[in-house]
């Protein structure tokens, strides 16, 4: 029953994305795409980062004159890039610690080697590390948790499993002292948690996660930060992360923020995208900023124009780059 509730609250959220784009072709400038449909890679259907990819979707076919795209669901960022540096998806969402590893061949490339096909058209929203609790064990920062207890980490080779295995690390928690890691989708870990079969589970996101929200729509739950000083040595570890928070309120009954880490999400893309292709969708990602923002409050840092293309862990598209040089908010 949870899950069809979790997965209610992500096709409405997709179902209203979906219907705020523009108009067809408004501000193309006489520009007609003329190639084959696109594809995006999102991630799980029950997370954030496939209702962004249904988003993202909608405003380059609403708003780039000609183009269709669609959105694909996936195991997250590390398979899209992978995916889009191969050429067998267009574009996919990427969070920034993964698109740094791809194009320099580390972490969960360090086999495969370097994706070095990869660009970016910009950043839309942050990942945000969120971990979910019953509040009835008291806890308030993840080094509280049981040192023995089990947790989802997310799906196997995503962010949200190596952001939490970092986290899990610096809080002290690991295998060797008894924890059990799983890997889950966010939705299964979510509600994993509230039938009381994990002591947390994590969403590398952005917030507010719908597979938690609707888990403490059953249970009363929190949501387990980090203190300033293993937040520093989590963003020395990894320069993609940055210190951030999960504001009060942005959960149900969640009272006090939350300190905890996050990465930007981007939209990347195959370096042999034509140039006219990214430029129209960096301009339709720069035009439409508020409309996204209002449909949707995971896209509320895009206010910010700044945002969508400044302090990107790896480099823009050359036709993506034009266009932000136009408006100013890169030089």
């Amino acid at each position: 029953m949870k899950k069809i509730v979790s997965l209610l609250l992500v096709l409405t959220m997709v179902l209203a994305l979906a219907a705020c784009g523009g108009d067809k072709g408004g501000e193309t400038g006489g520009y007609k795409y003329t190639g084959d449909r696109l594809t995006i890679g999102g991630a799980d259907s029950t997370g954030t980062m496939y209702a962004a990819a249904v988003r993202v979707a909608a405003t380059f076919t609403n708003n780039i004159n000609g183009m269709n795209v669609d959105a694909t669901t996936s195991t997250g960022s590390n398979e899209n890039a992978k995916k889009v540096n191969s050429g067998e998806i267009q574009l996919g969402m990427c969070s920034g610690d993964a698109a740094l590893d791809a194009v320099n061949g580390t972490g969960k490339f360090a086999e495969s080697g370097k994706q070095e096909n990869i660009c970016a058209i910009g950043a839309v929203y942050p990942s945000l590390s969120n971990w979910i609790a019953l509040k009835s064990t008291g806890w308030k920062y993840l080094h509280d948790a049981d040192p023995k207890g089990t947790y989802g980490v997310g799906p196997s080779a995503s962010t949200s499993e190596s952001s939490a295995l970092l986290g899990l690390e610096i809080a002290g928690i690991s295998k060797e002292n008894g924890a059990t890691f799983t890997n889950v989708t966010l939705g299964e870990g979510a509600n994993n948690v509230a039938d009381g079969m994990m002591s947390a589970s994590t969403a590398f996101a952005g917030i507010p996660v719908g597979a938690h929200q609707s888990a403490a729509t059953t249970k009363e739950c929190v949501w387990l930060g980090f203190t300033e000083e293993e937040l520093d040595k989590i963003v020395a570890r990894n320069p993609a992360y940055y210190k951030a928070t999960i504001p009060a309120k942005t959960y149900p009954n969640q009272e006090e923020d939350v300190p905890t880490f996050g990465v930007k999400c981007m939209v990347i893309c195959n370096k042999n995208l034509g140039e006219d292709e990214a430029y129209q969708m960096a301009k339709a990602l720069y035009e439409q900023a508020e409309k996204m923002a209002e449909a949707s409050a995971v896209f509320f840092m895009m206010k910010e124009k700044a945002f969508i293309a400044n302090d990107l862990p790896i480099k823009l598209h050359p036709g993506a780059e034009k266009f932000y040089k136009e408006v100013g908010i890169i030089k």
